[in-house]
């Protein structure tokens, strides 16, 4: 699966020498991922890639090449999105069901109700990746690497 088009020419260590250079930092640790949403926003389902430079993480998603959307005229123009958070603003991680993250980033549901996917929620969907704030939100994330992102946020979540 391609998330962005790269030309033959561009490398990897370029892409991530220019966003150590752009976020002030070496980048520590990355996966792909999809931003699922925030907590009483609106669904978003941005695939992706969720760094961590310092002690900041970020995610960014990239323009799709959608041919669909090319023959449509009513093609809507691509805005990036990037968002942060610093490490020592999580106050936990936990995996919960699409359905239940969902319902939270639509508003019906406080993101402090929501309960930890039961194995039976793991066996029959996929699970997400909630990420609590000390401000009360929560964002919610499909993450490649889950274990080895948790591992990263261990410390500041204990």
């Amino acid at each position: 699966m391609q998330l962005f088009r790269r030309s033959p020419d561009e490398n990897p260590e370029d892409f991530w020498a220019e966003t150590a250079r752009k976020r002030g930092g070496e980048i520590g640790f990355f996966t792909f991922a999809t931003l699922v949403g925030r907590s009483g926003d609106t669904l978003l389902n941005f695939p992706g890639l969720l760094y961590k430079s310092g002690d900041i993480f970020w995610f960014e998603d990239f323009e799709r090449d959608n041919w669909l959307a090319k023959i449509l005229s009513s093609r809507k123009k691509y805005e990036k999105t990037e968002i942060s958070f610093p490490v020592t603003e999580v106050q936990f991680v936990r995996l919960v069901s699409r359905m239940s993250a969902s319902r939270c980033i639509a508003g019906a549901i406080p993101p402090v109700q929501l309960a930890p996917a039961t194995m039976l929620t793991r066996f029959f969907s996929t699970p997400v990746t909630q990420v609590g704030l000390s401000n009360g939100s929560s964002l919610f994330f499909e993450i490649m690497q889950r274990k080895e992102f948790a591992a990263q946020l261990a410390p500041a979540t204990k």
